[in-house]
């Protein structure tokens, strides 16, 4: 399919705190001449699809990067690490502590998390995504499609809340891991973190109207280099690989099917749709793979403001490489062998 100014729909992945590395490349990509006709979004990234779309329906290009950034700077004056973030406390000495922390904290918090007035009820979260992400913005006629998943408490399957229907419990539902929070009621249902089921939701985004690319934004990598015995580092890896394994199974069966209708004769109808759109996969930068389990936590104002850093430039350097295939033809033509 050649477009002569590409129409892109993006699919968001959470993962927690590496979500500023989603804003980083978001900002990145609205600096591109490149239009965004559709968001989907999980966990972090359903809350960066929010403020992203929000702020593009008041602001255009510049409101969604505000808000991108009204968001985050939040989730950093919100921290209970804010105290720990100091120039007079070198990171070298820090950091080493706040890990071990951090990974005891991921460990026993379901323990005790749980006791601490607020959090078994996401009030923080609550706090910052109301205060930052203009709702109501989102039903704007000029709003982008945005698309949040949430994953049923009761048969695993995913839930899908569209620019009508996200509040504040939808945007918590996509958000909440079970381990530190309680359930989020909607409609008479529970819901946990979207991660579980939809990672994010690509299905939507192929309906999206005049959709000509497909752009996945990674936070989890697929793969690492090696994995340590320790107990934080294979509670670490095999979050991972349950949070990837949807996104892996949709790659594999869209790029099957969309190689078998390249080969037949003719097509018609939605079909039609998966045989011509470009499929991108941004994959999550190599800097996120030799992070700890504690990184995913670490929510002081320079652990993010770094992860943004390392987004943005992820971000330029796939656009220097692909900006040319945008809207031609997909660089994501088959699963490759660590996504099989």
């Amino acid at each position: 399919m050649v477009a002569e100014r590409p129409r892109i729909a993006l699919a968001l992945q959470g993962g927690g705190a590496h979500g500023a590395y989603g804003w980083g490349a978001l900002e990145r990509l609205l600096e591109a001449d490149l239009d965004i006709v559709a968001v989907s979004g999980a966990s972090a990234g359903a809350l960066n699809g929010a403020a992203l779309v929000a702020g593009f329906a008041t602001d255009g290009r510049e409101g969604a990067k505000a808000g991108l950034e009204r968001l985050w700077n939040s989730v950093a004056h919100y921290s209970p690490m804010r105290v720990l973030d100091s120039r007079w406390l070198p990171s070298v000495f820090l950091d080493p502590w706040i890990n071990s922390s951090l990974q005891l904290a991921k460990l026993f918090g379901p323990y005790f998390l749980p006791l601490v007035p607020g959090v078994r009820g996401m009030d923080a979260l609550r706090r910052i995504a109301g205060e930052t992400i203009d709702l109501d913005a989102l039903r704007l006629p000029n709003a982008i499609p945005l698309h949040i998943s949430a994953t049923r408490v009761a048969d695993g399957t995913p839930r899908l809340f569209d620019n009508n229907e996200i509040d504040i419990d939808a945007l918590m539902a996509s958000a909440c891991l079970p381990e530190l929070f309680s359930a989020v009621n909607i409609d008479g249902e529970d819901h946990w973190d979207g991660g579980y089921s939809a990672n994010p939701a690509l299905d939507p985004l192929l309906r999206a109207d005049g959709t000509t690319d497909l752009l996945i934004l990674q936070i989890t990598p697929f793969a690492v280099e090696d994995v340590s015995h320790s107990l934080p580092a294979m509670i670490g890896r095999i979050s991972d690989i349950g949070f990837n394994a949807c996104l892996l199974r949709d790659l594999k069966t869209l790029t099957e099917m969309q190689a078998a209708l390249q080969e037949a004769p003719r097509v018609t109808g939605p079909l039609s749709v998966l045989r011509e759109i470009n499929l991108h996969l941004m994959q999550a930068a190599p800097e996120l793979a030799s992070r700890n389990l504690a990184s995913k936590s670490d929510t002081r104002a320079s652990k993010l403001q770094e992860l943004r850093g390392i987004g943005y430039n992820t971000m330029d350097a796939w656009l220097a490489e692909h900006r040319d295939e945008l809207g031609r033809r997909s660089t994501l033509t088959r699963p490759e062998p660590e996504l099989a």
